[in-house]
């Protein structure tokens, strides 16, 4: 095939966001690097310059979905009068609206961890900025409380990660897209909540 000419370090960049729209709209089966090589416009073998196989390309979408996920959670977070709160808001409607995405990003493994430091390093960063919102909502500076806002970040996240897996089984949970989102977000605020309570934090009025 005729391939498109790109100047150094495009067709990477090409191939990402290609991967990544592929994805939103098939999910990651759907992805192979022939359908890749064709929607950026080069040889598969030119690929293979960039990316070893087709699980480094999964892992750099999956840190890209991390790094988008962040972005929006921070430029919500701003102002917000509980960042932590919002964040989770914000996580749920990236989760419901982007799922397979979403999933791309929770099933990849410690190896691809490992493997794909941009990977490891993007969720790091997410993790990272949550529990920074937990010691803000705990009243706690960096390196009081530690456990606690671990504790809490993660009942948080299991519980919007459990609802959201469920709400992905529309057979589950009939509901429209936007009652969804209301009635997982409601689930995981009440989440928070109480977990607040627990330790001995006042919960941020709605």
């Amino acid at each position: 095939m005729a391939g498109r000419k790109y100047h150094h370090g495009e067709v990477r960049q090409t191939a990402i966001r290609q991967a990544l729209t592929l994805i939103e709209a098939e999910g990651s089966d759907a992805l192979t690097m022939r359908a890749l090589a064709k929607a950026v416009g080069v040889d598969h073998r030119a690929l293979y310059r960039h990316y070893p196989d087709r699980d480094a390309v999964l892992a750099e979408v999956a840190a890209e979905g991390y790094r988008q996920l962040l972005s929006a959670q921070m430029a919500e977070c701003h102002d917000a009068s509980s960042p932590l709160q919002t964040a989770f808001e914000v996580y749920v409607r990236f989760a419901l609206d982007r799922s397979y995405l979403h999933t791309l990003m929770l099933t990849r493994s410690r190896q691809d961890m490992d493997s794909h430091s941009a990977l490891g390093e993007a969720l790091k960063a997410e993790l990272d900025q949550l529990m920074i919102w937990s010691r803000l909502a705990l009243g706690a500076e960096k390196g009081e409380r530690e456990t606690d806002a671990r504790d809490l970040a993660f009942a948080a996240l299991a519980a919007a990660y459990g609802l959201v897996t469920l709400a992905s089984t529309a057979s589950l949970m009939p509901r429209s897209p936007d009652d969804l989102k209301a009635f997982v977000i409601d689930q995981v605020r009440g989440v928070l909540e109480g977990q607040l309570l627990r330790f001995g934090a006042r919960p941020a009025e709605a």
